[in-house]
């Protein structure tokens, strides 16, 4: 899980994160460039003809003492579609940071000038992972073709927690200049060396130190970055210049070897010392396990008792909710037990502490979600790793747990901890150690119809939703702070998402909350108008309901990015469709030729008759999770045949028809 504050501290030495730790500043004055006429004047973006809209200029200034990120956009307008570009989204995390001193203005193409005044909104956009992101939106005045767009606010991050600084120099437009510039962290009792290091652009880019004692840069003519469905993280592929501290006391320059098994005998030595409280980790195994009870059974007892810790990172509060709590820190297991509650870093090295009282060769092991970036050990940043699991060797065999993933039972990572290379620390320092990727049936969903097709082509009829494995614990991580009906609105919008526009679906119940290592079961009622259509007298009927949306995100004939399947999954469907009394079947849905039944991606489609009644199978499997630029016209065709497949239809004809025939 997350970083934990007493491992931030273990890390002062290290390459860390920075904290942050002082108040805001006042806002900045509405100082805007001058228009250069020949901006007003520009038709098109010369370095890339047939441009919608460019980046004219862009400035972003970092004050690391104030936890303050001043941004400012000059974008030029060229088409209808450009006009887009006038409708802003500023995208934060809920109550770790804020935006304000959003200002804005319209340069008509003949130089008049278009104050913003109207309403800013704010809407969630993203809640996943125990993270809600919301926007801040506007929607510039009199955008038009021709017209410049000149806006500028502020992000205000939360002073308490500790902060990675990056830049994404690479934005979704071309941009012609920018200007970047940072303000060190003030002179404090921990004042580290600042290093930067350069990803995804043509040229290195160094910060130079300026007179007032900021560092800055220009670059310029800088493409724009391609978003597509399922690529890799765009942290990862967006050209960004990263900001790292290392402290006076570390060490010179060393071997990748040996910066890591330096830096594993540190956290290890912090770690034996946090667990190191034999008697009370000794006192809970014997409540918790019996003589008895198997090697595996005493692990999971083990498991399950620490998930009953309250995890603090599972809790959405501001620093200053925080404070008004007053949690104590914890020192150690002991404290961790006694308050009952902790980090998730902390709730982890419980389970080390427990485990090894048990008697198992248990270890922390370190690593970087590959949610977020790709790991790189040749950096020497131990900041990077900033998630963490349980290695514990099992009748001879090391396996993988974190318990600190308080929705997940043992045996089920989540999939940013799966598939990657990781750091094991032990005495000697430790090693690397490969985390097995998930299997696909470690998360299905299973979809079950009883519909009925009525006369007019309407269908209607039950349907029962079954997550499974990390398919339901990420439902549950992800609305454990909504009430029942929240949840109910969520999860009714996410399946009609799979459904015609047409569809209507209510739920009636929802089970297994509140089992991790139980399927959640979602049942209700659907109901879709002309899923049938007519084609003389005959009915013809789509052999599923659900829409795919992998096909829909590979239908473009080129690819910029890889494919990047998050986890490995399966998709399962059965449907039953009564035929209306006055029809009878004439043909039903066929599997495609061409569908692929072998390899890392599969789809079988089946059909079959049962008495007025045929039934619909479909299964599609993804065990692969990054393929190569190169391999995407396979994957290309293999959806394409899925679309086929989807696509087929069954065929009902009337009964007088029939007999005639």
């Amino acid at each position: 899980m997350r970083l934990g504050n007493h491992v931030l501290l273990i890390l002062s030495s290290c390459a860390i994160s920075l904290g942050l730790a002082f108040p805001a500043g006042t806002p900045a004055a509405d100082d805007w460039q001058p228009v250069n006429p020949a901006d007003l004047a520009l038709k098109d973006n010369p370095a890339s003809p047939g441009s919608d809209a460019m980046i004219l200029y862009r400035e972003e200034h970092t004050d690391a003492s104030r936890a303050t990120f001043d941004e400012y956009y000059r974008v030029k307008i060229f088409t209808e579609v450009g006009k887009t570009h006038g409708d802003i989204e500023i995208p934060f995390e809920k109550g770790q940071s804020s935006v304000g001193n959003i200002r804005a203005r319209t340069i008509r193409p003949d130089g008049t000038i278009v104050p913003f005044d109207g309403q800013i909104f704010e809407k969630e956009i993203v809640k996943a992972g125990g993270i809600k992101v919301l926007e801040k939106t506007f929607s510039m005045p009199d955008v038009q073709p021709g017209c410049i767009l000149d806006y500028k606010y502020r992000i205000q991050r939360d002073s308490d927690y500790y902060w990675n600084i990056a830049w994404n120099i690479q934005e979704d437009l071309f941009t012609r200049d920018a200007n970047f510039s940072i303000h060190p962290p003030s002179e404090g009792s921990f004042n580290p060396a600042m290093y930067s290091r350069t990803f995804g652009l043509p040229q290195q880019v160094k910060p130079e130190k300026q007179k007032n004692g900021d560092y800055a840069f220009t670059v310029h003519n800088i493409s724009g970055f391609t978003k597509e469905d399922y690529m890799l993280p765009e942290g990862m592929l967006r050209g960004r210049v990263e900001f790292y501290f290392k402290g006076l006391e570390d060490s010179g320059p060393q071997t990748t070897q040996q910066f890591w098994k330096n830096e594993g005998k540190k956290l290890n030595r912090a770690v034996d010392s946090f667990v190191n409280k034999k008697g009370a980790l000794q006192q809970v195994v014997a409540q918790t396990t019996a003589s008895a009870d198997s090697p595996e059974a005493k692990l999971r007892k083990l498991y399950a008792r620490v998930q009953t810790i309250r995890n603090l990172n599972y809790e959405d509060r501001t620093s200053q909710e925080w404070k008004r709590l007053k949690i104590q820190q914890n020192n150690n297991v002991e404290d961790v037990l006694k308050h009952d509650y902790g980090n998730g870093r902390e709730i982890n090295e419980v389970f080390v502490g427990l485990a090894r009282a048990a008697g198992f060769e248990a270890n922390e092991v370190f690593l970087a979600p590959r949610s977020q970036r790709l790991f790189m050990p040749d950096l020497q940043d131990v900041s990077e790793l900033d998630d963490d699991l349980v290695g514990v060797k099992l009748s001879g065999q090391e396996i993988f747990l974190d318990p600190a993933a308080k929705f997940y039972p043992f045996g089920i990572l989540p999939w940013e901890e799966t598939g990657l290379s990781a750091f094991l620390i032990d005495k000697d320092g430790g090693n690397f150690v490969q985390i097995p990727s998930a299997k696909s049936t470690d998360a299905v969903i299973e979809r079950h119809a009883t519909l009925k097709l009525n006369d007019d082509g309407s269908l209607s009829g039950a349907l029962e939703v079954d997550f499974t494995g990390s398919e339901a614990c990420m439902k549950r991580q992800d609305e454990r702070t909504d009430d029942e009906a929240g949840r109910k609105k969520d999860l009714t919008d996410e399946i009609k998402g799979w459904l015609p526009a047409s569809a209507k679906f209510e739920i009636t119940k929802t089970s297994g909350w509140d089992d991790s290592s139980a399927p959640l079961v979602i049942s209700g009622t659907l109901t879709i108008p002309g899923y049938a259509s007519s084609a003389g007298s005959r009915l013809l009927v789509p052999a599923t309901p659900f829409i795919a949306g992998e096909p829909r995100s590979f239908q473009s004939a080129s690819r910029v990015n890889d494919v990047y399947f998050h986890l490995t999954y399966q998709r399962r469907d059965d449907i039953s469709f009564a035929v209306p009394p006055n029809f009878q079947i004439e043909s039903l849905p066929k599997q495609p030729v061409a569908a692929p039944t072998g390899g890392p991606i599969q789809y079988r489609l089946s059909s079959s008759q049962l008495a007025n009644s045929f039934e619909v199978k479909r299964n599609l499997v993804v065990e692969g999770i990054y393929f190569k630029r190169d391999l995407y016209p396979a994957i290309r065709q293999i959806f394409s045949a899925v679309k086929t497949g989807d696509d087929e239809q069954a065929v009902l004809q009337p009964l007088a028809s029939a007999h005639q025939n």
